[in-house]
């Protein structure tokens, strides 16, 4: 039940969210929330390539409404009434779903996160719900890294400031090596291992610096800058098609590793 201190005098809509239903089959996880294939519309004007944002999952528009207004109002913090009353599971968070990019989470929300400015405040619904949600924060630095302005990143004095950092495994590296000289090598299958470190600031990564991931074709990659990006570190990116992609495109001194057959045997994800 929603404390009395979080929301003092509740209307008759905010008070129908003090027993709000907890079990398993209603409420909607912060992962169903995402989704793997659907893209932002193209129709939509980006305002920003990450955001860290907030929200609260609701089952009727007449309480997201009820919510906006009194966070609106400063009748109660967005975080606080987050906790209460959202029924998804990053209520346990107030309501941080962390950084996002765009296509990972459901159209609707992506729409609503991506085209607004730091601060906003706003309704939406999908199929989940109706979402009011927050963007704190949002960054313009693009997610992937493509294999032209990698070399020519890496071109530069102190390689233009750029961490790079390889994913693969002893065997994959044996095969081929992006020439760059302070690359550092944490592996993926260990990542369980290095990735907390890093985002308790006990590594080697700069959260204020931008972090280049590469593996052989991208999707390793991809899954960990996203993973630290929400956690932080809003610079991180991947190289697009991976060394395979560098090899072809930027520098053919890079060895190309593939199996006969044509499936890549090592890198098991790529």
């Amino acid at each position: 039940a929603m404390r009395a201190a979080a929301c003092a005098a509740p209307s008759a809509g905010i008070s129908q969210l003090l027993e709000p239903v907890k079990d398993a089959n209603a409420v909607a996880s912060y992962h169903t929330c995402r989704t793997t294939r659907a893209e932002p519309s193209m129709s939509m004007t980006l305002t920003s390539t990450r955001a860290r944002v907030s929200h609260i999952l609701l089952f009727t528009e007449e309480l997201a409404l009820e919510c906006e207004a009194r966070i609106k109002a400063d009748e109660v913090a967005f975080d606080d009434l987050a906790t209460q009353v959202s029924a998804c599971e990053s209520a346990a968070r107030g309501g941080d779903l962390g950084w996002i990019s765009p296509g990972l989470m459901v159209p609707e929300f992506d729409f609503a996160v991506f085209a607004a400015p730091a601060g906003e405040l706003r309704v939406v619904k999908s199929d989940l719900g109706w979402h009011v949600l927050r963007v704190h924060e949002a960054s313009t630095v693009p997610f992937a890294i493509s294999p032209l302005e990698l070399k020519r990143r890496l071109s530069a004095p102190n390689a233009d400031g750029l961490q790079l950092v390889d994913l693969r495994d002893e065997e994959e590296r044996a095969k081929a090596l992006i020439p760059a000289e302070g690359c550092l090598w944490m592996p993926y299958k260990e990542w369980q291992t290095w990735a907390p470190l890093e985002i308790d600031g006990e590594g080697q990564l700069r959260r204020d610096g931008e972090i280049v991931f590469v593996d052989h074709r991208g999707g390793r990659a991809e899954r960990i800058a996203q993973y630290l990006s929400q956690n932080g570190f809003t610079s991180a990116r991947f190289l697009e098609g991976g060394i395979n992609a560098y090899a072809e495109e930027a520098d053919a001194s890079v060895p190309v590793y593939l199996e006969s057959d044509g499936d890549c045997l090592t890198c098991h994800e790529h």
